[in-house]
């Protein structure tokens, strides 16, 4: 194969493309955050309401959901409590059987929530209970979602146990993560406490334990999570909070998360982690800047995987930007990635002036596969310029004969 010129021919057609696509230009959507509405009815879907003691309560006195049934869930999960709990367990049944005879709308709602909430951090059971017996599927999860998140931020050895303990179905397949964000929604004091006394039991839940670290800085504890942090003894739950907390920190100032990490980062297995997440979260602020930092490091420690985070992130919020940026660079084993990335998006829309970058790739297989995913869409638009391509290329006989052979089966279709 001859070698390739392809940056400058990139160069060459890269400013009046880049404008034939502005109109197409799509600003890709953040993964990850809040479950959809989907998500969260198909996890519930076959799990019938849940009382404090495992049995339906449809099969108890009194119709299901009713004030008497609930009153009775609620005793029965009181029980073994002081007295005064039972009588704020009862309160909080009665309240529960006002707001359901509240006309269904936004305002019976809304008042469901902010109970079940209350209700949880006194009684997790109970109002989880309670809960279960609203008719309305979609209500019913929702509120069940609400009831363990607020009984984690309460009292998150109580509701961790208690969702550990009960994975036959009686509560959302979701219930460790519902746990997570709890916490990360509690007094950083009391989830820290949690996180630093379950260590290794956490360990297992890998990033869905990292929730926790995610929301507490969200919700504005920097300091408490960045002094916790710096105090834990080196080990596995140190590293997935450290991690946390730069991917966190350089949303808002990679500067300062990069100046942290460079002092705080000793372990040689947790720092080329600890780099992506700040290459990847500098790039959404900076991903000029992020790419000068990549580019900074060492040549023998300039990881592939800073290159594709930083160019994924650009492409997304940016594409237009990040591409005329890669067409500026020389193709490298290290852009591999981030060229494929765009080749993909951008295929449907102009597979001609999508081939070069395509063939730009310097790994051999995954050049080829491109080659071929932008061929099929080329040759579905205009299998005539697709044919006077491939003859002119600089493909082996095989591939050609393989590509022209799509072409003829298409013709036929």
């Amino acid at each position: 194969m001859k070698k390739r010129s392809f940056p400058i021919r990139r160069a060459a057609w890269l400013a009046a493309w880049a404008g034939s696509l502005a109109a197409a230009y799509y600003v890709g959507r953040d993964a990850g955050g809040d479950s959809s509405d989907d998500s969260r009815r198909s996890a519930l879907q076959r799990m019938a309401a849940m009382s404090s003691d495992g049995r339906p309560l449809s099969k108890r006195s009194g119709p299901a959901g009713s004030a008497t049934a609930i009153k009775g869930v609620a005793g029965e999960a009181a029980a073994g409590n002081a007295a005064g709990e039972a009588d704020q367990s009862t309160d909080f049944a009665e309240r529960f059987a006002g707001v359901q005879a509240m006309p269904p709308g936004v305002a019976r709602n809304e008042a469901y929530f902010a109970l079940i909430k209350e209700w949880a951090a006194a009684d997790g059971p109970a109002a989880l209970a309670a809960a279960g017996a609203i008719t309305e599927p979609k209500l019913r999860f929702e509120l069940r979602e609400s009831a363990l998140r607020a009984w984690a931020a309460a009292s998150p050895e109580a509701a961790w146990k208690f969702a550990s303990e009960n994975a036959s179905g009686d509560l959302p397949e979701n219930r460790m993560n519902l746990v997570f964000e709890g916490l990360g929604r509690s007094d950083p004091a009391k989830a820290l406490a949690f996180m630093e006394a379950n260590g290794k039991a956490l360990e297992k839940y890998g990033d869905r334990a990292t929730l926790v670290f995610d929301d507490l800085y969200e919700n504005g504890h920097h300091d408490a999570l960045v002094g916790w942090a710096e105090k834990m003894p080196a080990g596995k739950l140190r590293d997935m909070a450290t991690n946390r907390i730069i991917d966190r920190w350089a949303r808002y100032d990679p500067a300062a998360a990069k100046e942290w990490m460079d002092k705080n980062v000793t372990t040689k297995d947790n720092l080329g982690p600890a780099r992506v997440e700040l290459a990847e979260s500098w790039a959404r602020v900076d991903p000029s800047a992020a790419l000068q930092w990549a580019n900074s490091l060492p040549a023998g420690q300039r990881d592939s995987e800073y290159y594709s985070r930083i160019y994924g992130r650009w492409i997304q919020y940016d594409r237009n930007a990040a591409a005329k940026n890669l067409a500026e660079q020389p193709p490298s084993p290290q852009l591999d990635r981030p060229i494929e990335r765009y080749t993909y998006e951008v295929m449907r829309q102009n597979p001609a002036e999508t081939m070069p970058w395509a063939e730009s790739i310097s790994d051999a297989k995954r050049r080829w596969e491109a080659v071929s995913r932008v061929a099929e869409y080329w040759g579905r638009r205009d299998p005539g310029a697709m044919q006077n391509y491939v003859t002119a290329s600089n493909l082996t006989d095989e591939q050609k004969r393989q590509l022209l052979k799509s072409i003829e089966q298409r013709k036929k279709q």
